[in-house]
């Protein structure tokens, strides 16, 4: 699906002001040459673009060989070919950008994934979160949310015209996720976005930086995946 979508996503989403802006905080509170990483980059236009233009070295990952090679052709940085849930990690990071990637996953391989992820964040370093919330979107009483009401699991979010299952977490879930690993919330912002493109409806979507301190390991994720319980 995504190669199909290929520079037609770029342009639908490229000119979001949510994402640009929580972009632009992470930059911020980074040094120039830090080492990040963009699980799911896409075609890497804009997040692994404004890294690379704000000097840092720049590694990112996607499930499309198709928008990865023109990742690898437009932007400088190191651009591979892997899906979140397999893909290992190099060294330390500065900052792991996970921005819409967990689209289409279920909640336990998310856990694992974004858990694998934060351990590779070297002390002071962030994780940066994208996701669209389910406060808007799954009614109170749907049977996707779990006992804890952190997460709608396999929800069934149309997108680009079409039924598409994926993982949405609360708006407070997402951030007692984080925060159950040891990760503190430096950015929250959650406001809608029209996608440039007649077949995208408005989307509500938040924006979240978290921080590794380095004082303590990190935690395993809460709540655990049900098969984990």
């Amino acid at each position: 699906m995504w190669d199909d979508l290929n520079i037609d996503y770029e342009v639908a989403y490229q000119r979001n002001p949510l994402k640009i802006a929580c972009v632009e905080k992470a930059i911020s509170l980074l040094q120039s040459g830090s080492r990040v990483l963009d699980v799911g980059c896409g075609t890497g236009i804009p997040v692994s673009q404004m890294l690379a233009d704000a000097g840092m070295e720049v590694s990112g990952c996607d499930v499309a060989p198709n928008m990865v090679e023109l990742a690898q052709k437009r932007i400088a940085g190191s651009f591979v070919t892997a899906n979140m849930i397999e893909f290992q990690p190099q060294g330390e990071f500065a900052a792991i950008f996970i921005i819409y990637s967990q689209l289409g996953l279920r909640y336990s391989e998310f856990h694992a994934a974004a858990f694998k992820l934060a351990k590779a964040l070297q002390p002071g370093g962030l994780l940066v979160i994208g996701q669209s919330p389910s406060d808007e979107k799954v009614p109170e009483n749907d049977p996707a949310f779990d006992e804890t009401r952190t997460y709608a699991d396999n929800f069934n979010l149309p997108f680009w015209g079409k039924p598409f299952y994926t993982l949405l977490f609360s708006r407070q879930g997402q951030l007692d996720f984080l925060r159950s690993m040891g990760l503190e919330t430096v950015y929250d912002n959650v406001d809608w976005f029209k996608p440039d493109h007649p077949k995208c409806d408005a989307e509500h979507q938040q924006y979240v930086i978290a921080r590794w301190s380095g004082d303590r390991p990190l935690s395993e994720p809460k709540p655990l995946p049900k098969a984990m319980e």
